[in-house]
This record gives structure tokens, sequence and C-alpha cells, in this order.
């Protein structure tokens, strides 16, 4: 009876750790089918929305995850740029993409997560000078706190609501003046980080391509290109004419 009894409670362990198994290979599968199901469905999504606005669906687009250097580009491993859009705004060449990357080091055991940013900027190579605009949080009040370069303008509500770091402070008191300062303060670039690299200028945020919010985000960039690219090729400081949906003052000359 013992022997029986030991050998039945050995038939009962193995057929729980084999039902265990069975059940976290059919979670993992599960997993994997749903992500390539979402994934695929946000890539529909972004085609269509492509076709209804005179839009292009590129797809992927190595050489654009490799183009720009500052964040979110440059950390991690096995970089991706995935649901390519490129249109046109207002004569500005935008293009919109899905950034991906792995955290983590090429000595890592094991790979990092997968982690994404929404990137829309002109589709411009980047240069100099660099503005970086990116939203004061706790962890950018103790960057501060120990040094980092933040330049002021005296504008309580900017000053309180963005890290400014730049590669040419002359330059970047010139483009920020209240024009630009109240134009980053609307709800579009709530959120999200402001790059401005010579002619390119990009705009992103965590997560993945978001085509209900492209539109404005494309616009905002359009806004933001009109004011910084004139003072970049060293023209005056506002083009002439045109305005800004959403910013109560008419175009300057």
């Amino acid at each position: 009876m013992e022997t029986f009894a030991h050998r039945y409670g050995i038939f009962r362990f193995m057929g729980t750790f084999v039902a265990l198994v069975l059940l976290v290979a059919g979670v993992v599968t599960f997993t994997i089918a749903a992500a390539r199901v979402m994934k695929r469905g946000r890539s529909q999504d972004a085609a269509q929305w492509a076709e209804a606005n005179g839009w292009e669906y590129v797809g992927n687009d190595s050489t654009l995850a490799q183009r720009w250097s500052g964040r979110p580009f440059g950390v991690g491993l096995d970089h991706e740029a995935r649901d390519v859009l490129r249109g046109s705004v207002d004569g500005y060449d935008i293009v919109s993409f899905t950034y991906t990357w792995r955290s983590g080091s090429p000595n890592a055991r094991r790979p990092g997560l997968r982690r994404s940013a929404h990137v829309v900027a002109l589709d411009a190579l980047p240069g100099e000078p660099v503005v970086d605009l990116s939203p004061e949080g706790l962890r950018e009040k103790w960057q501060k706190l120990f040094g980092a370069q933040d330049v002021q303008i005296d504008n309580p509500a900017f000053d309180g609501q963005w890290l400014v770091r730049t590669s040419d402070e002359v330059f970047a008191r010139r483009a920020l003046d209240a024009r630009l300062a109240n134009i980053v303060m609307l709800p579009d670039f709530h959120g999200s980080r402001l790059r401005i690299e010579g002619p390119s200028v990009l705009l992103w945020r965590p997560g993945r391509t978001d085509v209900t919010t492209l539109t404005e985000r494309a616009k905002r960039i359009a806004d933001v290109a009109r004011i910084v690219l004139p003072l970049e090729k060293g023209g005056p400081r506002f083009e002439t004419g045109g305005r800004i949906d959403g910013f109560g003052i008419p175009g300057l000359t």
C-alpha cells in the first residue's frame, strides 16, 4: 500500500506539474498572438488614417531610428521606427512614427523591456543649434539642484513647466520669446518633449502612435518651425503673415 500510495503521489505531482506547464505555455502563446493582433490593428489604423488625410503610410524605415541622437534616441538596444507616416502641413514635410527600443545594455544577460515613443517631426536631417524642452517633473528638479542646465526666460508659468537645455543659449533666448513660450503652454504639448536641432523640430511622448492626435501635433510642429527656422537660417525673427490656431495673437512681421 505504501508503494502504491507513493507512486500515486508521484503521478499526481507530475500531472499537476504538466498541467501547470501547459497552462503557462497557453498563456504565453495567447499573449504573443494577442500582441500580434494588436500590432496589426494599430498598423491598419495608421494606414487608414493616412489614406483619409492625404498622407503616405510607409510602414518601417530603419533610417529614422538612427537619424537623431537625443532622447528617446540613442539609448538601449534594437532600435526600430514603425508605422511611419509622411505628409505635408503648411508646406512643411512632416514624419510621424512609433520609435521602439529595448532597455538595457549589450552586456546584459537578459533583454530588457520593449519601450516606445510616438515621434512627430520635420522630415529633415538634424543639426545645430540644439534646444531641448522637457516637462519639469521631480527628476528634472533634482537635476537642477545638482547643476543641470536650465535656461530661464523670466516667464514664471513657462519657467515652472519646462526645463530648457541648449547648445547655444543666445539662440535659445531668441527662439523662446513670447510667441513660442505661449505656444508650448498649449494642451497639445502637455506630457510631450520638444527638441529643435537646427533645421529639424521634433515632438515626442511615451507610447505608440496615436492617430487621433496626429493632426494637431503635426500642426504644432509646423507652428514651431515657422518661428525657429528663420532664426536658424539667420533670417528675421518671424516669417511674414500667418496665424496660429489656439493662440490669440495674429501673425507678426
